[in-house]
C-alpha cells in the first residue's frame, strides 16, 4: 500500500511531488501560484515542487501547498498571496542577525531539526547529523518567521556548543502543548506530543528523559525507543517493554507516513530505533509506488526477541 497516497478521486491518480493534492488538483494548485506571483509583479518558472524568479531566488511549495490543501479552492489565493508577501519580505528585510544582542541570541535561539535533502548549501551552517535523513541547526526565533545561523553568525554569538546548550535550555522551557496516547494493533500504544509551536518535533533531542517525564516510562537500555518526527508540529515515541513494540512500530510507521505528507514542516517520514549511541532508520521508502516498508537489522532483530520473550 502507498502510505503516501491520500485518499483522492478514484480515477485520479496521486500528484509525484505534492503528493496530498491529485495530479488535476496539484496543476490548479501550480496555476495558481503563477497568478499571484504575476499579480505582485513576478514573472517566475513554474517547476513540479518550486518556482524561480529572474534573480535565481526559489521559493518551495511544499508548505503553502499543505496549508493550501486543508482550506477550501476558493481561499487559496489569499493563502499563497499572504505566503508570498511574508518570504518577499524576508527577502527585502534587515538582517535580524545584525543588530542581535548577545542577550537577545541567548533567549530566542533554539536547537532545531530540520529534513537534510529540503536545506541546500547545508555546508554554509552550522550543524549535526541527528539521524539519517534529519539535521540539528541553531535557529533564531523572530516574531513572524525563524531564522537560521549560518557559521559567522553562530561564531560571533559563541560559536555552535554555547549556542546549541543554550538552544536546548529553551527548547525544555517550552510548554509541552497536546500529549496523545495513540492505541495500536493488539492492545499497544505510542505517545505523540503535538503542538503548534514549530519547534514541537525538535523536542525529539530531549529524548529519553521527555519520555520518561510525560509518561513515568524509563528505556531499557538494551532494548531502546522508536522515535519518528512527521513534521515540525508532531513528535512520536514508544518505549520498548514487550511484545507490544510490534503494533507500535506498525502504527507508528502509518501514523508517520501520513503526518509527513500530509502537514507543513515535513521532516521525515521514516521510523527510527534508538540503539544505545544513535538512531537506526527502521523503514525504507519505495521509489516506485511511495510505499513504506520494515528493515530489521540484526541488532533490531535481538532486541524483538528480547522484547517478545518478556525477558
Amino acid at each position: 500500500m502507498g502510505l503516501f497516497k491520500k485518499k483522492q478521486h478514484e480515477q485520479e491518480p496521486t500528484d509525484e511531488e505534492l503528493t496530498f493534492f491529485s495530479v488535476s488538483e496539484a496543476q490548479e494548485f501550480r496555476s495558481m501560484v503563477r497568478v499571484v506571483f504575476a499579480e505582485l509583479g513576478y514573472e517566475v518558472q513554474i517547476n513540479a515542487d518550486h518556482a524561480l524568479d529572474a534573480d535565481g531566488r526559489g521559493f518551495g511549495f511544499w508548505n503553502v501547498a499543505a496549508n493550501c490543501h486543508n482550506a477550501a479552492a476558493s481561499e487559496w489565493r489569499e493563502i499563497i498571496r499572504q505566503h508570498l508577501q511574508r518570504v518577499f519580505a524576508s527577502f527585502d528585510g534587515a538582517d535580524p542577525f545584525d543588530e542581535l544582542t548577545a542577550e537577545q541570541a541567548s533567549s530566542q535561539t533554539y536547537a532545531r531539526l530540520y529534513e537534510e535533502s529540503g536545506l541546500p548549501n547545508l555546508d554554509a551552517y552550522p550543524h549535526s547529523q541527528f539521524a539519517p535523513g534529519i539535521v540539528e541547526m541553531l535557529a533564531l526565533d523572530l516574531p513572524d518567521t525563524v531564522a537560521v545561523y549560518a557559521r559567522k553568525q553562530a561564531d560571533t554569538f559563541g560559536g555552535w556548543h554555547a549556542l546549541r546548550s543554550q538552544g536546548l535550555t529553551n527548547l525544555r522551557a517550552l510548554e509541552h502543548e497536546q500529549v496523545e496516547t495513540v492505541p495500536g494493533q493488539g492492545g499497544s500504544s505510542f505517545t505523540a506530543l503535538l503542538g503548534e509551536s514549530v519547534y514541537t518535533a525538535s523536542k525529539a533531542l530531549l529524548l529519553p528523559g521527555i519520555a520518561t517525564e510525560l509518561t513515568g516510562k524509563q528505556p531499557r537500555q538494551d532494548l531502546g525507543w522508536l522515535m519518528s518526527i512527521p513534521n515540525r508540529h508532531q513528535l512520536v515515541w514508544h518505549v520498548i517493554e514487550n511484545e507490544s513494540v510490534l503494533g507500535a512500530l506498525d502504527g507508528m510507521v502509518r501514523f508517520t507516513a501520513m503526518g509527513y505528507s500530509d502537514a507543513p514542516g515535513p521532516v521525515s517520514p521514516h521510523v527510527y530505533w534508538w540503539n544505545g549511541t544513535g538512531y537506526e532508520q527502521l523503514t525504507r521508502l519505495s521509489e516506485e509506488d511511495g510505499s513504506l516498508s520494515i528493515h530489521v537489522s540484526p541488532e533490531f532483530h535481538a532486541v524483538l526477541e528480547t522484547a517478545t520473550s518478556g525477558e
